[in-house]
Parts: C-alpha cells; structure tokens; sequence
C-alpha cells in the first residue's frame, strides 16, 4: 500500500506509515508520545490532536462542538488516508520527564558479573599437540576454573576461522547461565578490555538503561524514555487488558517494549563518552554481552512476552516468577545475539523484581534491624523484614500521584510544579484573604500542571493553613481563589496568565471561512474537592498497606529501626509534609533513607555481583506475600486512613503539633 508522510508538530518529526494507519500509531512510530489512559480504544479523549490534510476520524461524543470547528480529532480514532500535519495540543502531549537514575551506592568488593572476559594465548596446534579447537579452548579456561562449558552451533560453526585469523591469541566470554557456563563470544584478544553490559529499570510508564562497564563496575552513561506501551494504556491492568481484548494485543505490547530499549540501546552506544572509550572492534553493541532487567511482574512478562491474563484474576498467578536466563536474540534485542539477559525474580502479581531490586539496593535483607520499605507508584508495595525474613504486600494504590484522577495533574515532566508554598495574609478590610502561592516547576518554564510531589507541598499547605478541612472539603473563605467550578468547590493554584496551560497554535475559521492559526488563551491550573479526596484515597491505600503489613507481623511502626523510601516519586517529596498527610508513618525523620531508583540500582548490583544474584534467589525464596484485596483487616485501616493525617491523632503526634502551632 502507498506510504502517507505524517508531519508531527511542534516536534518537527516525520514518519511514513501506510494508509489506514492511525495517527496514534503514526505518533509512536515516529517516537512522539501523545496521551492515552485508555489504550487507544477512544474512550478518554486524551489524544485530541489537530490535523491537516486528508483523514477519516469517527464521531467521538468526547469531542466538543469547539473542538470540531478547530479540526481537533482523536488520534486514536482518525485513519490517516494521505499526507497530513498534525499538531498536538499541550494537553495532549507528554512531554520530556524527570525520570530519576541515581540510586543508593553499594560498593562491591569483588566484580563477579553475569559475564567474565578472559584472554586465552592458545598453544600452536602441530602434528605433536592435535586437540581439537574446542577442546583446546576449554583446557585453557579450566586454568581459569572455567570446566566443561557449553557452546552453542553458531558460535563453534565460525570458531576455526576466529582463532587462525588471531593467530590463537584470542579472548572468550563465557556467561553464568543457570548455574552452569557458556562460552558465548570468541574474539581477538584486545576484546578483553571492552567487556559491556545493561542493567535495565523497565517501568510502566519509563524506561532506564545503564551502560555498564563490566571490567571496573563503572556506570559509562544512561538513557531513559517513555515505555512506548503507553499508548496501549497507562497502568499494568490496562495493559492486560489490551493483552487480551486486542488482536495481537501481547504482540504489539512486546514489540513496543523491545523498540523502546533497543532505542535507548542506540542511544547509549552513540554517546560521546562511549565513543572516547575507542571502541575498536566491531560496534558497542557486540561488546555487550549480559542484561540484567527489574521491572513489576506485568512489565516483565510483555517483556518477555508471557500471558499476563492471570495476574488480574483471582488467585492472581503469574505465567512464571523465576525467568530461566535468556538468549538476547530470543528477545530481539540489538546487541550481541549470544548475550544472556537476567530477569530479577518476580514474588507475586503485585510484588515484581523491580520490589526485589529496591530490596537488593537497600540492603535491608542482609541486617540484623527491622526495616520498612516503601515504593510509591500506581500500585503501592511495602516489604517489611530483616536478614532472617521479610514479608511484603501491594496495594491499588490509584494514579492520583502519577498525573491520574487530578484535573490538572500530569506525569513528572517539564512544566510540571513540583514544589508549593502558601502565604495567607488577612485582608485590611477583614472580609476575606489574600493567599500567595508560590510554586516551582522542572525545568523552570510556565507551570502546565502540577505533578505528584507540587500535588503534596499544596495539600499540606492548603491543610497547615485551614484552607481545607481533615476530611479534604474546602472551606468557605473569602479569597478569589476560591470559587465554586463544574465540580464544585476549588482552588486556583496559577492563574491563567501565569501558564502555558492551554496555550496551544490553534486552527481557527475566520468569517471568510479560511483557517488561520492563533494562540488560545491560557486557563487556570486548579484542584478540585473532587483532586484532593482522590488524592487522600492514593494516600489512605498506601499507609494501610504499611499498617496491615506490619500488624500481620505483630509489629508498630515505633519498631522499624529504618524505612527505605524508594522509586522517583518518593525522591522527590517533602518528607515532613507527606507524613503531615499521613501518606508515610509519623516516625523520627533520620529513620527515613531515600534509595533512588533502587530497581535500576538493584539490576547493576546483580549485572556486577555473583552474590547479589543469589541474595535475589534467596530474597524471593523467603518473601512471604500478603494478599491485601481478601483481607478484612486492610478496609478497616483504609478507612480510618481516609482523613487528613489519619482519624486517630495519636499516631501523628508531630502533625498535631504542627497544626496545634499553626492555628494560634
């Protein structure tokens, strides 16, 4: 079929797709990223993009008479059929990331990593000395304590012709595959000194790969984008459900997944730092011979391709928690095809490797004190434990921090507000207040949203300074920023002339009928009654869940001697205002140690480590898992949860002293 030349703006991108394809699809194909909480199946509107040019879109009921006059569709529901621009509304675009990398640093005193380069100075052959190749190659790794290791059909075809082109001084990679080794790449004996490897961090909504080099542990560099499968759905259960409900939905899930990391694997082996490494032989990419990847037990099975049905139905069963290691070319990975690719254990549907990784990265599993850890994203996991044991939950915890169920919310990228303070100054006249807002946004451009720490500082502040009530209602106080919207009380946090909200080139019809593009006028970033009791629910789910964990263990929260708070999310909030929330426990501050993105960290410490990779078996084996949907006890601490910090001020002896200060 004739190609269609789709013009995305304002990212100046094109792409050439068949006619037919959506725009949605085009948008992937060309690495732009458009909004769809439903997966492309036209049930949110959040793709409503402007197009010019040949298309065929369905009439949505989520598209407004305004937005017809001004040719905006939904990108999922629009069939390009010749060549188009399309431009894609502020609202409508996700937009570059914070997407953390750094994680808690563990030294290693040893390097024993998923793959081992050794340099191999091969006796001549003669009439006299007549082993074979192979056998030759194995007598000399056992110098190494390297016995009897397999070697694949591929790889001994063309072994002849590598060691007699090397004059038999040649290097060999043989990776730890199950327990047993495996000679997996034959080169020339320089090759030792280029010896690469990926830990990988596959979230639901990021990716990060770090190059690694394997020789000294050294991070080279790093890459994160969007997870390509956002298009299919913004959270695990939409994925799933696309999985299933979708011609070829696994498929196309897994495919996308391989095209985000094989992007972000380009990426890295074109970095300027790479390249003055003076990579000689071959490319990067053929010296990268060991994967490791933690990601939630959703995540992993697209990775890999496995039915994830089960894991949303009771009893909630992985297709597998323990991954034999992988060829990367089972995966289609873009490296070498000979490289294994390592997946962190997985203990249960909700409790995936990335869990097991923070675990890894903490190092709670290997001491004597009871600590708690917590992973706040879409779902809420909690392990608590010692060397000896350790137990863990998940909770539904809801979107509300990650941009979902807010109005005005959106992911932690650019534009976003992620730090709020309030001033209130009673007015001269004594009939209302003037309240201040100050705000700070990534990348310190127009605010366009507010991301899920901007989203605790204001419930905070809003709280401290009696704007709302424990329950979340907002209080009748005489301040232009409180005003009554389409959904009942709210609060203005940035008027419409502070934000780029909405500020959007729009195609307009003028009298004549011609189109002319103009910017719309900016709207005001808000939060509604509506936000703040969602975000009381997301904040409620997660300090049960921790409650309930440690009560089944008959633990307080005044025994944790630690609590590791881990992922991009928690390293970000104010900690005193979370815990003035009640969305973590009212403990002394210096218990608390942000770990980064430990699921990135975990993955370099099992990529470099022998025992990191058996302390993950031995994590996995001894996790107990607590199924939080059937028990009673998780709805009574929920709902005692669902107020501002909790229902019981006793357990936030700190807040009440706050807020006692701040009422005087």
């Amino acid at each position: 079929m004739a190609d269609c030349l789709v013009t995305f703006q304002p990212d100046d991108k094109n792409v050439n797709v068949e006619i037919g394809e959506t725009i949605l699809n085009a948008a992937v194909k060309a690495d732009v990223f458009i909004n769809s909480v439903c997966g492309g199946l036209g049930k949110c509107g959040k793709c409503k993009v402007q197009v010019k040019g040949d298309v065929s879109s369905r009439d949505s009921e989520l598209l407004s008479k305004e937005d017809k006059e001004n040719n905006l569709v939904l990108a999922c529901e629009s069939a390009v059929m010749g060549d188009i621009e399309v431009f894609i509304p502020e609202i409508s675009r996700a937009a570059k990331h914070q997407i953390l990398v750094k994680s808690k640093e563990i030294d290693l005193k040893m390097l024993t990593p998923l793959t081992r380069k050794y340099r191999l100075a091969l006796p001549v052959p003669s009439l006299e000395d007549n082993l074979s190749d192979l056998e030759r190659i194995k007598k000399s790794l056992a110098d190494e304590k390297i016995e009897n290791p397999k070697i694949s059909l591929t790889l001994l075809r063309n072994c002849a012709k590598i060691l007699r082109d090397n004059l038999w001084d040649v290097s060999a990679t043989v990776a730890e595959e199950d327990g047993r080794n495996e000679i997996i790449y034959i080169g020339p004996k320089d090759a030792v000194k280029k010896h690469f490897g990926l830990a990988i961090d596959i979230g639901t909504t990021t990716v990060v790969v770090s190059l690694i080099d394997l020789n000294s542990g050294e991070i080279i560099t790093s890459q994160s984008n969007y997870n390509k499968q956002i298009v299919c759905g913004e959270d695990v259960l939409a994925r799933i459900n696309y999985a299933e409900e979708e011609e070829g939905g696994l498929a196309r899930l897994n495919k996308l997944i391989v095209e985000t990391i094989n992007f972000l694997i380009e990426k890295l082996t074109l970095d300027d730092e790479v390249c003055r490494r003076g990579i000689e032989y071959g490319t990067c990419k053929d010296e990268i011979t060991g994967i490791v990847t933690a990601g939630n037990t959703t995540m992993s099975h697209l990775f890999l391709s496995l039915d994830p049905e089960h894991i949303r139905l009771e009893p909630y069963i992985p297709t597998a928690s323990l991954i034999p290691t992988i060829k990367a070319r089972d995966l289609n990975l873009e490296i070498n095809p000979e490289a294994v690719v390592y997946c962190m254990p997985c203990r249960a549907s909700y409790v995936g490797g990335d869990i097991t990784a923070d675990i890894l990265a903490s190092g709670m599993s290997k001491k004597e004190e009871l600590s708690l850890l917590i992973d706040v994203g879409t779902n809420g996991e909690a392990v608590i434990g010692n060397k000896d044991w350790l137990a863990s939950c998940s909770c539904s915890a809801g979107p509300a921090f990650e941009g979902g169920e807010v109005q005005h919310g959106m992911r932690a990228s650019f534009g976003a507000i992620e730090k709020v303070a309030l001033t209130v100054i009673p007015e001269l006249s004594g009939e209302g207040k003037d309240i201040k807002v100050f705000y700070k946004t990534i990348g310190d451009i127009k605010p366009k949203g507010i991301c899920g720490s901007g989203l605790i500082d204001l419930l905070a502040e809003l709280f401290t300074h009696g704007i709302i009530d424990k329950g979340g209602n907002i209080n009748d106080i005489a301040s232009p920023r409180i005003r009554h919207g389409d959904e009942g009380k709210e609060f203005v946090v940035a008027w419409a002339e502070e934000t780029s909200l909405g500020r959007d080139m729009i195609a307009v019809r003028r009298d004549d009928g011609e189109i002319e593009m103009k910017e719309a006028a900016g709207k005001d970033i808000i939060i509604t009654e509506a936000d703040i009791k969602n975000i009381i629910r997301t904040k409620g789910a997660v300090y049960a869940s921790c409650s309930v964990l440690l009560k089944s263990m008959n633990y307080k929260f005044d025994d944790l001697k630690k609590i590791y708070i881990a992922g991009g999310f928690g390293n970000y909030i104010d900690l005193k205002k979370a815990i003035l929330l009640g969305l973590f426990p009212d403990v002394p501050l210096d218990k608390y140690e942000f770990i980064g993105n430990g699921s990135l960290g975990g993955a370099r410490l099992a990529l470099l480590s022998r025992d990191a990779r058996e302390e993950a078996q031995r994590i996995y084996k001894m996790m107990t898992y607590i199924e939080l949907s059937v028990n009673n006890m998780f709805y009574n601490e929920f709902t005692s949860a669902l107020f501002l910090p909790h229902t019981d001020m006793k357990l936030f002896p700190s807040v009440a002293e706050v807020l006692g200060e701040a009422q005087e």
